[in-house]
């Protein structure tokens, strides 16, 4: 059995049916699915209970067919160790937990559980951070113009 949180697989979000899928998740799903033979447990964390159909519409849409699924209100990593030790006493060992938390990881590891820490970046390049300054819409038309400009001058002194 192997435990994949939902995390994993979909962006945060406020509303858990628009929750947009991650798509290296897809790609690890896939893998993981057909080595596997489908045995695999969606573990959601932060959804109660209610959301249950909210949460099985959305991995029917996205093409998500888990084994069994898991759900708890707690979020923290203590509470998804429960969970995992959960699952493993219900459905037998869990060969591989994945997350992409460290806390949890590093406390399913302590409990001799292979694990996969996922990280994914959520911007596409490296120079977009947040301490770099976003100019605005005016100031890149200008910069535009002024480069056009320039660009036009080369060739008038010729």
């Amino acid at each position: 059995m192997i435990v994949i949180t939902f995390d994993v697989l979909a962006l945060e979000g406020e509303e858990l049916g628009a929750r947009q899928p991650i798509n290296e998740g897809r790609k690890l799903w896939n893998m993981l699915f057909s080595q596997y033979q489908g045995r695999i447990c969606v573990l959601a964390t932060g959804i109660s209970p209610d959301k249950t159909p909210i949460l099985m519409e959305w991995l029917k849409r996205e093409g998500y067919r888990a084994g069994s699924i898991d759900l708890t209100y707690e979020t923290s990593a203590d509470a998804k160790l429960e969970r995992v030790r959960s699952i493993q006493a219900g459905y037998g060992r869990v060969e591989w937990f994945v997350d992409n938390d460290p806390s949890t990881i590093a406390k399913t590891l302590h409990e001799g559980i292979a694990s996969l820490l996922v990280s994914v970046p959520r911007i596409g390049r490296p120079e977009w951070v947040e301490s770099k300054t976003i100019r605005g819409w005016d100031e890149l038309s200008k910069e535009i113009d002024s480069q056009a400009l320039a660009k036009a001058e080369r060739g008038w002194h010729a």
